[in-house]
Parts: structure tokens; C-alpha cells; sequence
């Protein structure tokens, strides 16, 4: 509900604040409560970005046109976030852990696509609830056919294999 003035400003501070803290600026964005109707423009006019995950419609990365600049898409999901903890629809654990797997299942036996999971130390840092975080890596790591990667790497990888305008969106 910013105004672009503000959204400009904000973005520019924390940019600022993250080069400070890491050392250097941030590769992606992904809005906390949701973007505006300007923010991926904002993030394009402010360079420095590889990214935004600020879509939650696609299982895989993809291009969109901003100002008739080609940008990266990462999308983010909800599905798979430890959220479902502090909303009640995980009790357990068990919960997380099958719900993570039985999504990753369902995705390898499609031939595989990007899984987004979301974990939060205030949530899943818990040491009862980071078992079941633990059982699903296990999970996954058995299989020699998956890449865990972070959402930088994704969009590195991306840009290089299936680059704007490469028939591939």
C-alpha cells in the first residue's frame, strides 16, 4: 500500500542495508507481504537484481518483459512453507514431513520440476519440528537425480540454460 516514492526509497534502503550486513547486495527480491503493482518495475529501475520470487504461479522460473527489458521469474510458493506451523494446519513434525515428501514424490515421478520449500527459524527451528525437516532432506538427498539449491543458484542456472529469448519462457 506504499506509494512508488516510498517503495523506491524502501527498496533502495534495504538494498543499502543488506550490502552492509552481507558484504554484498542481495542477487533476487521476494516481498515479505506481496509486491505492488510497481515493484518488479522499481526492482528493474533499481539494477543489481537477477530476480524477484514475487509470483506464486509456476513451478518453474521463467521471463517476463519490464520497460521491454527481459527479467527473471522465480517463483515463490506457499504449499511448501512451515507457515502451515503457526496457522494450525501442522501439528507435528509427521505433518511437515509427509506433506514435504508427498509433494516431492508426486513432483520426481512427473519428471521433476522446482520445489520451493520455505522454512523459518521462529517455525521449523524448533528442535521437535526440525526433525521432520531433517527426515524430508534425507528423503530427498537419496535420490541422485535432485538438485537442492538455493534461489540464486536456480536463477543462475536459469538465466544460463534458458536465457531470454532462447524459445524458453
Amino acid at each position: 500500500l506504499m506509494d512508488e516514492a516510498t517503495e523506491r526509497a524502501s527498496i533502495a534502503a534495504a538494498v543499502d542495508s543488506l550490502t552492509r550486513t552481507w558484504g554484498a547486495p542481495p542477487a533476487g527480491w521476494y516481498c515479505r507481504y506481496g509486491p505492488s503493482t510497481a515493484t518488479r518495475r522499481l526492482l528493474v529501475e533499481h539494477g543489481g537484481f537477477a530476480y524477484d520470487s514475487d509470483a506464486y504461479d509456476d513451478e518453474l522460473p521463467y521471463w517476463t518483459s519490464v520497460n521491454g527489458r527481459p527479467h527473471l521469474v522465480v517463483p515463490h510458493t506457499f504449499s511448501n512453507n512451515d507457515n502451515k506451523y503457526a496457522k494450525g494446519w501442522w501439528s507435528t513434525s509427521e505433518d511437515a514431513f509427509t506433506y514435504l515428501r508427498d509433494a516431492f514424490d508426486v513432483l520426481h515421478a512427473e519428471g521433476g520440476a522446482m520445489m520451493v520449500v520455505s522454512v523459518h527459524p521462529r517455525l521449523t527451528g524448533h528442535p521437535a519440528r526440525a526433525a521432520g525437516l531433517t527426515r524430508f532432506l534425507d528423503h530427498v538427498a537419496a535420490h541422485d537425480d535432485v538438485w537442492v539449491a538455493t534461489r540464486s543458484e536456480v536463477a543462475a542456472h536459469w538465466a544460463s540454460v534458458h536465457p531470454p529469448g532462447g524459445g524458453t519462457s
